[in-house]
């Protein structure tokens, strides 16, 4: 079980910078927010390309679909760095696969759409190529609806009362099974 937790969709980003430190490729991981467009040997720019609305957990937690970008960037010093941007991006692209980067398992689920594509950086002025691993991975966020206090649990339901119809609180009531 992890010690992580997720809070924000953020917290998947250095998630996945742990990550991918951890399994001593030889590179740099920066955002790619941050890029100067230099490349000491070579990087991995981690990029969160769109936030998407997801379903609901089971738990009732609020689902984010998060396409991540992997970015492969080589110093074109290097012999042949479109292979080698190639190369990395493959090894991104197998390292996220199946992977919840040290997060639990009920707040992310496994990538899915996992592919390596050339990257926009597939040029660069400053001397580099890049390739990119692509996927879409699920978070949720939040606590359980059985635990925020400020949300009605999901076994509660509510019916309307024959009144203004103005969708004021008096025109509903609540309904309890038994």
């Amino acid at each position: 079980m992890s010690s992580r937790v997720l809070d924000k969709p953020s917290d998947l980003f250095f998630a996945i910078g742990d990550a991918i430190l951890a399994a001593d490729l030889g590179v740099d991981v920066g955002n790619y927010d941050d890029f100067s467009g230099v490349v000491g040997d070579a990087t991995v720019l981690i990029e969160i390309e769109r936030d998407g609305h997801g379903r609901r957990a089971s738990d009732g937690r609020a689902a984010h679909d998060l396409t991540i970008s992997l970015h492969g960037v080589v110093a074109r010093w290097r012999a042949h760095s479109p292979l080698e941007a190639v190369n990395l991006a493959s090894l991104l692209k197998d390292l996220a696969t199946d992977n919840r980067w040290g997060l639990p398992g009920a707040q992310c689920d496994i990538p899915r759409n996992v592919e390596a594509v050339p990257s926009m950086f597939s040029t660069g002025e400053s001397g580099y190529n890049a390739w990119a691993a692509t996927f879409t991975q699920t978070i949720y966020i939040g606590q359980p609806l059985l635990d925020d206090p400020v949300i009605s649990p999901a076994w509660r339901s509510w019916e309307i009362v024959v009144g203004t119809g103005s969708g004021l609180p008096e025109d509903f009531k609540e309904v309890f099974d038994v």
